[in-house]
């Protein structure tokens, strides 16, 4: 490979190292694996710098296909290792009346007016760690934490109140084990360049200070077209682009099918739906509503109205069609049946010829059935239908005052008769 052609060499970085954050310019690095141009510079820094020491290279750019510098690591101080005496110390940050942030290169960026509590954590019965400053702009109270809800057993505070610019400078926190660990104290006013609320545009917050978090969102009718949200960021941009609305209309639905197609459309605006349907005898080809999408176009094609048409349904056997018999029928078309003497029918007897062409159901069947066989004076018949099916028994007695005479029981046989005639019922004869 020529000199030439290594300048222009990709490099690849690899996100893997635990509790390390890489960014490219204000874009944080979420990918495993990533391909940068040359020329490209990463920057590095703890995911909490308080909590973790960065080793290695903050700043590193791609040359000839190579990254410059030390690959960057992160390692755990004391909290992370049971506040073991060997550790450099953890700060912990609580602050007050303004906002405070991370750096992507790791510093600490406070809003000036913020009262800024620095924790240094240590077992205190083995002594108390001692706070250096980098410069000598002011005495800052120091002492193990007093306050309730805090440990004053493990915190030794140092506390800068009402920050201001010359604040700025190196905390470093010394244990009595010689173990240290310092934080970058930047004290600036850092805002974001004020967002314009172009036509439709709503935000729920109109501050620009550094950690604003604004959302966004749009009128009735119109989209969003961008991020929900934006974050101000310690290096005083917006963490996304500012978004804005677009109104969005879908076009008129032309019929193309003539002047049969029924459309009810109130609004062409987006999330609007229009509705189709079609007269007696036509069915709906395609979607029966549509909905404007927010890219301008309806979510389907304009249906169609087809002329229904339905083949004669054929008779039951032992049925007929009791209705006139046409070649075919329309939509809407209504067929009824009827079973021949001796049998009853199983199913619906009537049918409609639907939108998509076809019965509402299948013909009936007309299946062998014995008829009300009757009863004579005097006779009870224990069920009393229209209709028997084949194999079901009846059976008959008489009042008081009459006795039977003839078969009790009677079953209705394959061929729909009864198996034998229904007996009668005769005054007893007394004396």
């Amino acid at each position: 490979m020529t000199f030439s052609e290594k300048d222009n060499q990709t490099c690849v970085f690899r996100n893997v190292e635990p509790h390390l954050v890489a960014f490219l310019g204000d874009k944080k690095i979420t990918s495993e694996v990533s391909e940068f141009e040359p020329g490209s510079e990463l920057v590095f820094r703890c995911r909490d710098i308080g909590k973790f020491s960065l080793v290695g290279s903050v700043r590193r750019k791609c040359r000839r296909g190579e990254w410059t510098g030390i690959k960057p690591s992160c390692f755990g101080l004391s909290q992370e290792n049971d506040y073991a005496l060997e550790k450099s110390p953890t700060i912990l940050f609580r602050h007050q009346l303004g906002p405070i942030a991370q750096s992507n290169d790791g510093k600490l960026v406070v809003y000036p007016g913020t009262i800024l509590h620095l924790e240094c954590l240590w077992i205190r019965k083995y002594g108390t760690p001692k706070w250096e400053v980098s410069h000598s702009y002011r005495k800052y109270p120091e002492g193990w934490t007093n306050e309730p809800g805090r440990d004053p057993q493990l915190e030794y505070r140092l506390s800068i109140y009402h920050a201001q610019k010359d604040d700025s400078g190196q905390f470093t926190c010394i244990t009595p084990m010689g173990h240290r660990h310092y934080v970058n104290i930047i004290v600036s006013a850092v805002h974001c360049p004020p967002i314009n609320e172009t036509p439709g545009l709503h935000i729920n917050n109109h501050s620009n200070k550094m950690d604003t978090k604004v959302v966004f969102s749009c009128r009735d009718g119109q989209t969003l077209v961008g991020s929900e949200q934006a974050l101000c960021l310690p290096s005083g941009h917006w963490s996304t682009d500012i978004p804005y609305c677009k109104a969005l209309e879908c076009p008129e639905i032309t019929n193309d099918t003539g002047s049969i197609l029924v459309v009810h459309a109130a609004s062409l605006e987006v999330m609007a739906k229009a509705t189709f349907s079609c007269p007696v005898g036509y069915g709906l080809k395609g979607k029966a509503e549509v909905t404007c999408l927010d890219n301008g176009l309806w979510s389907a094609p304009v249906p169609q109205c087809e002329e229904v048409i339905c083949s004669p349904p054929p008779p039951p056997q032992n049925g007929f069609l009791q209705t006139s018999s046409q070649k075919q029928y329309k939509g809407g078309d209504v067929v009824q049946f009827a079973c021949h003497s001796g049998n009853m029918m199983d199913g619906p007897g009537i049918v409609v010829c639907q939108e998509n062409g076809r019965w509402s159901g299948p013909p009936p069947k007309c299946v062998p059935a014995c008829t009300y066989p009757g009863t004579t004076e005097g006779g009870i018949i224990s069920k009393v239908k229209f209709f028997y099916q084949t194999n079901e028994n009846v059976t008959f007695h008489c009042a008081e005052e009459f006795e039977l005479r003839g078969e009790r029981t009677l079953f209705c046989q394959e061929d729909g008769r009864w198996s034998s005639t229904i007996p009668t019922c005769h005054p007893i004869r007394r004396g």
